[in-house]
C-alpha cells in the first residue's frame, strides 16, 4: 500500500503534464488529423448524434468506445479524448514505477527512470496524440511483457496473454494492427524450444487466433451496419501519402530509394537513438536466450511494421512506431535483474536516450520539427511558416477550432463537419450542429436551397474547402453569400453566415 501512495504523485504530474501538453496541442494546431476525426466522432456518440450502427463498426474501437463513454457521463464541452489520454499516461507511469520498485530498485532510481521513459519524446508525441497512441503503448507493453513470460512457462495463462494483448493492439490504433500482423512469424522464437519441436504451426496458430476471430466478428459487424466489411480500414490516420512527401525529403529517406526499405531502417536507427538502454542490455545478456529473445521479438515486430505500413498503405504512417524504443526500454528495466545493480549507467543511457528520442523523431517524421519550429515562433513573435502549416493543415485546423468556438451559443449550423471534424472539437459538441448525416443537409444540396438558421462553409481555395461538400453544392457560398443571409463570422479560412 506503501509504495501505491509513492507512486500516485508520479501518476499525478503525468496526468496533468500530459493534459497541459494536449492543451497546447489544440490550440497551436498540432493535434494530427486521426487525433481530431476521433475526437470528434467521440463527441458526436457521446451527444447522440451517432447511429447505434457507427458506433458498433467505429475504428479504431477500444479508445474510441472509451472516449465516447466518458463524453456521455461528462459534462457537455469536456475534452474525453484528451482525459482518458491524460489518465491512461499516468496510470502507465504508476505502473512503470511499482514495477521498478518490485524488480528492486531504490525509491529515488525507480522516481527517475519512469520519468524519463514516461516524458520520452516518442510517448509525448503519442500523448498528445490522443487516445489511441496512448493505448498502444499499453498493449505494446503488455505484449511484451507476456513474450517474456512466454519464453519463461508456455503455460496456457501465457499464451492467453499474448493473444489478448495481440487483439487489444489490433483495435486500439491501426499501427497496432499492422505490428500484431508483423509480430506472427516471429512469435515462434519467443516460445519455448521444446514447444516449438512438436507443434510450431499449432503454437503460432493458438497465438494469433484470438486477433483473427475478432478481426473476423468485427468485418461482419461492420458490413452489416455500415455496408462495407471493410470499412475499418478507413482508419481516422493521417495519410501515409503526405507522410511520404515528408519523409522522402528528411536524412531517413535518402538510404536506400525504397521506401518501405528506408522506413524499417528509420525506425531500426530509432531504438539505437531512443533506446541505447536496450542495446546496452541485450549485449550484457547475449548468452541467456531467455532474456535476450522477448526483445528480439518486439523490435523485429516493429521494424516489419514500418515497413508494412508504407508497402500496402493500409495502416497510415509508421511515426506512432516510435512508441516502441521507451517500452522496450521499460520492459527491459523491469524484466532483466542485472540492470537494478547499474542504477547510475542506466539512469545516464536513459538521459541519452530522451535525447536521441527526439533525433529519432526527426528521422522518422521531420514534418514534427516543422511544427515546433513553427509553434515556437508564433509563441515567441517569430510568426510562421505558411507555406509548410498550410502543408500539414495546422492554420485550417485552428481556424476551424475558431469557427467551432464560434458558433457554440448558435443552433442549427449547417456545416460539413465529417470534412472539418475540427469544428465540432472547437465547440465542444455536435448537438446543434446540422453535418451531413442529417436529412436537412442531404436535402439542402439535392435542392440547392439552404434553410437552416446558420451556415459555415471554408474558402474552396483551401484543402478542407476543396473537399468541402456545400463547396461542392454551392460553389459561390463563400465568396457571395445567399440571399437573405448575411456574415455574422470570419477568420482566414471560414465564413459563417447567419439568416436575416
Amino acid at each position: 500500500m506503501s509504495r501505491v501512495l509513492t507512486a500516485a504523485p508520479l501518476g499525478l504530474v503525468v496526468f496533468v503534464g500530459v493534459l497541459a501538453l494536449a492543451a497546447m496541442a489544440t490550440r497551436s494546431g498540432l493535434m494530427a488529423d486521426d487525433a481530431v476525426m476521433l475526437w470528434a466522432a467521440a463527441i458526436t456518440a457521446g451527444d447522440g448524434g451517432m447511429p447505434v450502427g457507427q458506433i458498433a463498426a467505429a475504428y479504431p474501437t477500444i479508445p474510441f468506445l472509451a472516449s465516447a463513454l466518458i463524453g456521455f457521463a461528462s459534462p457537455a464541452g469536456t475534452p474525453a479524448p484528451a482525459l482518458l489520454a491524460a489518465g491512461i499516461g499516468g496510470f502507465l507511469a504508476c505502473a512503470w514505477f511499482l514495477s521498478l520498485r518490485t524488480a528492486g530498485w531504490n525509491l529515488v532510481a525507480a522516481a527517475a527512470a519512469t520519468m524519463l521513459l514516461i516524458f520520452h519524446p516518442g510517448l509525448l508525441r503519442a500523448a498528445v496524440a490522443g487516445p489511441s497512441e496512448i493505448l498502444l503503448v499499453v498493449f505494446l507493453f503488455l505484449l511484451s511483457g507476456a513474450l517474456y513470460d512466454l519464453r519463461a512457462r508456455s503455460g496456457v495463462s501465457e499464451v492467453m496473454a499474448v493473444g489478448l494483448a495481440l487483439v487489444g493492439l489490433a483495435f486500439s490504433h491501426p499501427m497496432g494492427a499492422a505490428i500484431a500482423c508483423a509480430a506472427t512469424p516471429f512469435l515462434i522464437f519467443a516460445v519455448r524450444p521444446a514447444l516449438v519441436a512438436n507443434s510450431a504451426i499449432n503454437i503460432v496458430m493458438t497465438l494469433v487466433f484470438p486477433t483473427v476471430f475478432s478481426t473476423a466478428a468485427f468485418a461482419y459487424v461492420s458490413w452489416v451496419f455500415p455496408g462495407s466489411g471493410w470499412s475499418f480500414l478507413v482508419a481516422p490516420v493521417e495519410g501515409v501519402s503526405t507522410w511520404m512527401a515528408s519523409f522522402t525529403r528528411g536524412p531517413g529517406g535518402a538510404l536506400t530509394g525504397v521506401i518501405a526499405l528506408d522506413a524499417a531502417i528509420a525506425v531500426a536507427l530509432a531504438f539505437a537513438l531512443g533506446a541505447p538502454i536496450a542495446v546496452f542490455a541485450v549485449a550484457l545478456v547475449f548468452r541467456r536466450r531467455a532474456l535476450v529473445v522477448p526483445a528480439l521479438v518486439l523490435f523485429a515486430a516493429a521494424v516489419t511494421a514500418a515497413a508494412l505500413a508504407v508497402a500496402t498503405g493500409l495502416f497510415g504512417d509508421p511515426v506512432a512506431v516510435t512508441v516502441a524504443p521507451p517500452v522496450l526500454a521499460a520492459v527491459i528495466l523491469t524484466r532483466m535483474p542485472d540492470m537494478r545493480n547499474r542504477a547510475a549507467t542506466v539512469l545516464v543511457l536513459l538521459a541519452v536516450g530522451w535525447l536521441g528520442g527526439a533525433a529519432s523523431l526527426a528521422i522518422v517524421d521531420p514534418r514534427i520539427v516543422t511544427q515546433v519550429a513553427d509553434t515556437i515562433g508564433a509563441a515567441t513573435g517569430g510568426g510562421r511558416d505558411a507555406d509548410s502549416n498550410l502543408a500539414n493543415g495546422n492554420i485550417e485546423r485552428i481556424d476551424a477550432l475558431d469557427l467551432g468556438g464560434a458558433s457554440i451559443a448558435r443552433d442549427g449550423v449547417l456545416v460539413d463537419s465529417v470534412n472539418a471534424p475540427a469544428v465540432v472539437v472547437g465547440r465542444g459538441g455536435a448537438t446543434g450542429l446540422i453535418p451531413p448525416s442529417d436529412e436537412i443537409f442531404t436535402l439542402s444540396v439535392m435542392m440547392s436551397a439552404i434553410t437552416a438558421p446558420f451556415v459555415a462553409v471554408p474558402d474552396p481555395q483551401s484543402r478542407t474547402g476543396a473537399l468541402d461538400r456545400l463547396n461542392k453544392a454551392f460553389p459561390q457560398l463563400y465568396q457571395r453569400g445567399l440571399p437573405d443571409y448575411q456574415l455574422i463570422y470570419h477568420n482566414n479560412n471560414w465564413r459563417l453566415y447567419a439568416r436575416r
